[in-house]
C-alpha cells in the first residue's frame, strides 16, 4: 500500500502545480482566474462524490473499515483526471487563436559549434 502512495503523491502535486502552470496569458485574466476556481470547485466535488461511493459501497462488505484508504486512492486518480480535462477545456476555451509565431533569430549563427 506504501509503494503505490509514493508513486501517486507525486502524481497528485504535479498536475496541481501543472493546472496553475499551464493556465494561459491573458490580457484580462479575470475570466481564466474565475474558469480556474470554478474547475477547482468541480474537482473538489468530483472528489467527494468519489469518497462518497467508494464508502457506500463498502459499507455492507467485511471490510468497511477501510474504506478511507480505499477512497483516498481513487481520490488520487480522480484528480488528476479531473484536473486533466479541466486543462483541456480551459485550453479550448481561452487558448491562443492564432498560431504561434515562427522562432526569429536575431544574430548570426556561422560561427557557432553545434
Amino acid at each position: 500500500m506504501v509503494f503505490p502512495l509514493t508513486l501517486l503523491l507525486p502524481v497528485l502535486v504535479l498536475s496541481l502545480w501543472l493546472f496553475w502552470r499551464l493556465s494561459p496569458p491573458r490580457p484580462d485574466a479575470t475570466p481564466v482566474r474565475r474558469f480556474n476556481a470554478i474547475a477547482i470547485i468541480l474537482t473538489l466535488m468530483i472528489a467527494a462524490l468519489a469518497a462518497w461511493y467508494v464508502r457506500s459501497t463498502m459499507m455492507a462488505s467485511s471490510d468497511h473499515a477501510s474504506w478511507p484508504l480505499i477512497a483516498a486512492f481513487y481520490l488520487l486518480g480522480v484528480i488528476p483526471m479531473s484536473l486533466a480535462v479541466a486543462g483541456l477545456v480551459r485550453k479550448k476555451l481561452y487558448g491562443a487563436k492564432e498560431a504561434a509565431k515562427s522562432l526569429e533569430l536575431t544574430r548570426d549563427l556561422t560561427n557557432t559549434r553545434f
